[in-house]
């Protein structure tokens, strides 16, 4: 079998479709932990760590073990 063959029906889907949906997927990554270190009151740039392997797993640690503003009443 042809080698472009393999790779333009992966997933049933054209090349460019599935570059389209890895975009999307990983934008909406970045956008959803953006939100959620705004709202816990951190840089909302941090967010950009979570794109890159093994730095994820990390940037969640730090994230999660850090200390927490505490909330006024």
């Amino acid at each position: 079998m042809e080698k472009s063959l393999i790779l333009h029906h992966y997933l049933g889907w054209p090349l460019w479709g599935q570059f389209l949906l890895q975009g999307i997927l990983i934008f909406t990554l970045i956008a959803a932990t953006a939100v959620a270190l705004g709202k816990a009151g951190r840089n909302p740039y941090l967010a950009f760590q979570i794109a890159v392997p093994y730095v994820q797993i990390i940037a969640l640690w730090v994230f999660a073990f850090a200390a927490w503003k505490k909330k006024k009443r």
